[in-house]
């Protein structure tokens, strides 16, 4: 398994175009059949935005076999909702496992 260390792209994450360069910078190192972890360790802000374009494209690149490693992280905490809720592809599935293992209830439509 391949882990991404989110702290690497700083520790502010934010914006649609920063996610899509985050991913650009890593994708030449990641092998598309193995799955993939993303630690959101030391990473102090993230916004729904970018979490959104990073895992769109990891998601596209290795076809769903990502994993979100559980966090305490409140910006993390509070995009995840967001993202499972507007999305119904692969990263709704990415990131409603992740709510369901970190003990979060999904919000009703």
């Amino acid at each position: 398994m391949q882990t991404i260390q989110l702290k690497k792209f700083g520790n502010v994450l934010v914006s649609r175009p920063a996610g899509q360069e985050a991913f650009n910078a890593i994708r030449p190192q990641l092998d598309p059949d193995q799955p993939i972890q993303i630690d959101f360790d030391d990473v102090l802000t993230i916004t729904p935005s970018w979490l959104d374009e990073f895992l769109t494209h990891l998601t596209e690149f290795n076809q769903g076999k990502v994993r979100l490693l559980p966090t305490s992280n409140a910006s993390v905490l509070i995009a995840l909702p967001v993202l499972v809720k507007a999305r119904k592809d692969f990263v709704a599935d990415v990131v409603g496992r992740a709510m369901k293992e970190m003990g979060m209830r999904m919000a009703k439509n």
